[in-house]
């Protein structure tokens, strides 16, 4: 398995994030009767999984998020992930999820979905201000939207298409 930078293919530096390929025995050897997915997927003999992970000073993988969910904004790359577990050690909030929506001058930047604990209420500003706290300037959201709720599948992932919906209803 290796780590490489999605743009140039290189691996990066222990600690980095990139995209997590791996090869062996074990990978399959093609999607059935879809070549053009086979050939994105299949690059001399490694298997690029669209998995974003980094490694520790001990060889440890952390997956980071999924490639086609990376938010590009003014050319920066967002792991929605890295900004919902900053939100979720808010006191207030229950869950959260993160997705890239468009925007004029940047390509992309990330909105915020917040659901709050029982009883409690989420001051916008002072949430912000967490994230500030511990997020570079460009990973701060740019709009907070209060839910009810996280679309979710039956294992826990995020749907994060039906957040996006939300924003075009």
């Amino acid at each position: 398995m290796r780590i490489v930078d999605p743009a140039s293919g290189r691996d990066v530096d222990q600690g980095q994030e990139g995209e997590l390929i791996v090869r062996g025995p074990n990978v399959m050897p093609g999607y059935h009767n879809k070549p053009e997915e086979t050939q994105r997927a299949l690059r001399d003999g490694w298997y690029y999984t669209g998995d974003l992970a980094r490694s520790d000073e001990n060889g440890f993988l952390t997956i980071t998020g999924r490639l086609k969910e990376l938010i590009i904004r003014g050319g920066q790359n967002i792991a929605p992930a890295e900004i919902e577990e900053v939100v979720n050690t808010f006191e207030a909030v229950l869950d959260c999820a993160v997705v890239g929506v468009p925007h004029e001058h940047l390509g992309e930047v990330a909105a915020l979905f917040v659901v709050s604990r029982p009883g409690r209420a989420v001051e916008t500003e002072a949430l912000l201000a967490h994230c500030r706290t511990q997020l570079s300037a460009y990973k701060i959201p740019h709009v907070v939207h209060l839910v009810q709720e996280i679309p979710r599948t039956g294992s826990g992932k995020i749907i994060r298409y039906k957040l996006r919906e939300r924003l075009n209803a």
